[in-house]
């Protein structure tokens, strides 16, 4: 990889004491104002300014927010501190645009597919959404107007970390950082499941969560409003830490790395989401087939998932329980999964006849009145209902350029690079099927992680050529099957 420079202070490059004295004096003034109309309105402003403040010193610093306080805060419900924004919203807003309009042209990273289909993706779908209210009549409340613009942030992530996050140290330290706010998110998520006093209700409240019973989370949700968001949340970084450990990149001294995963492996299988604990076991077996350490795998990281399976196993005994009971609104048992076969039923009877009126356009940020359960539960059945076909054709062109980013950082010959290209591959396939069942790009956690650390791998994958080995990568070397086998038999 092309050694890269960090990105340049806008403030310290060259003096601009006209600009800076001008804005000072207009910000005092908006500063004042909101404080007289909301005092929380108004440190929120002295909050983002020092923010920004900091960026334009220091690029870097917008980069460390973006991968790592970003997706933590992500599932924090709208209105704290601004009405009817998320904080992770307003944060990538003013980080994003800040280093966007201050980044010098030399410091611009190349305009990639993904770059282009991430911008091209939130842009039609605010467009296919403000043409659906026109034509519906519907009048769109700032909540709404949020969601149909809400799309951009990807953009607004992704190419903000790439202009930010540059040098090998930085994206190294971005990484740990990310891992930092996984841990303290993982502490969260057992805390709740040992019934810490009144956390529960604090979850509540900071979250907005609907999913619960008497005041209680049914499983371990972090700071997040469903466990699926925890779970995609987590499922690439522990999969990012078993590639480095495998890969002998790591980012941390050996001992600390292993105990981070392992409570990120706990915390994971406290949500008892059967589609990413799935996806992460194929997952640890294509990582240690890839770096021919399957005996590794089996031994030292099979342990550490059997043990944490034994602590979890309550709760996975309580979910497999529930799941082949008698299916709720049917009255009678079923061989699905409780569920899916719910789903299922939601989907026949209100989304896909909905969907079959306007293919086309689908029906934007608003719901239409005969859609009774207003979760989708499918990131496909989302897409159709509010932007219709071309939506999910937009969607399709944004994962396929995912897809092939990861698969070419995969292919770098630095072992750090690499690391972070299978993992991310791993995640984006894993995806590909787990959005069937639940919108993981739609709510917090999941796609906010994904983008931050694309953006990280961008410098390791820009320079792999696009053709090489594709057809080998998925696929298994023929020693690496036997050494499966004979991993499995030894241990």
């Amino acid at each position: 990889m092309a050694s890269v420079p960090s990105a340049s202070s806008w403030l310290l490059n060259r003096p601009r004491p006209a600009a800076l004295v001008a804005g000072g004096v207009g910000l005092a003034a908006a500063v004042g104002a909101l404080a007289a109309v909301k005092l929380s309105l108004g440190l929120a402003l002295v909050g983002g300014l020092a923010l920004i403040a900091a960026i334009l010193v220091r690029p870097f610093i917008g980069g460390i927010v973006l991968v790592a306080l970003v997706p933590a805060v992500s599932g924090l419900a709208p209105g704290m501190p601004v009405h009817h924004v998320r904080i992770s919203e307003l944060l990538i807003g003013a980080v994003g645009v800040t280093v966007l309009v201050t980044a010098r042209r030399l410091d611009r990273p190349r305009w990639e597919a993904l770059d282009w289909l991430l911008l091209v993706y939130g842009l039609g779908w605010a467009a296919i959404g403000a043409y659906d209210a026109r034509v519906l009549g519907e009048h769109l409340s700032l909540s709404d107007w949020g969601t149909d613009l809400g799309q951009l942030q990807f953009f607004l992530l992704y190419r903000g970390v790439r202009l930010t996050v540059r040098t090998p140290e930085e994206r190294r330290t971005a990484v740990r950082a990310a891992v930092t706010a996984a841990t303290v998110v993982a502490v969260i998520a057992l805390a709740q499941e040992a019934h810490l006093p009144k956390l529960d209700a604090f979850l509540l409240k900071v979250t907005g969560a609907v999913n619960q019973t008497g005041g209680h989370f049914l499983r371990a949700t972090g700071p997040f409003d469903n466990w699926a968001a925890l779970a995609g949340y987590l499922l690439p970084l522990v999969l990012l830490l078993v590639a480095l450990i495998l890969g002998d990149a790591r980012v941390h001294a050996p001992r600390r790395g292993l105990t981070l995963l392992g409570l990120l492996v706990v915390a994971l299988l406290t949500t008892v989401e059967a589609s990413a604990i799935l996806s992460l076991l194929i997952g640890l077996i294509w990582l240690g087939a890839r770096y021919e350490r399957m005996r590794f795998v089996l031994r030292r990281v099979g342990l550490a998932v059997l043990v944490s399976s034994i602590v979890a196993s309550p709760l996975i005994v309580k979910k497999i329980n529930s799941e082949l009971a008698k299916t709720a609104g049917l009255g009678q048992a079923s061989l699905l999964p409780q569920t899916i076969a719910y789903r299922l039923q939601v989907w026949s009877s209100q989304y896909l006849p909905a969907i079959g009126a306007r293919p086309a356009e689908g029906y934007g940020p608003v719901l239409p009145s005969s859609i009774q359960w207003p979760y989708p539960e499918s990131q496909y059945i989302a897409l159709l209902i509010e932007g219709g076909v071309p939506v999910l054709l937009l969607f399709a062109g944004m994962t396929g350029a995912t897809l092939e980013a990861t698969a070419r950082a995969a292919r770098s010959e630095d072992g750090f690079d690499a690391a972070l290209g299978r993992a991310l591959l791993v995640t984006g396939i894993s995806l590909v099927v787990m959005n069937t069942i639940w919108p993981y790009v739609s709510n917090g956690g999941t796609p906010q992680m994904l983008f931050g650390l694309l953006a990280v791998a961008a410098p390791g994958w820009q320079d792999v050529p696009r053709r090489a080995r594709r057809g080998r990568l998925l696929a298994l070397p023929a020693e690496s099957a036997g050494r499966i086998v004979g991993a499995a038999v030894r241990s």
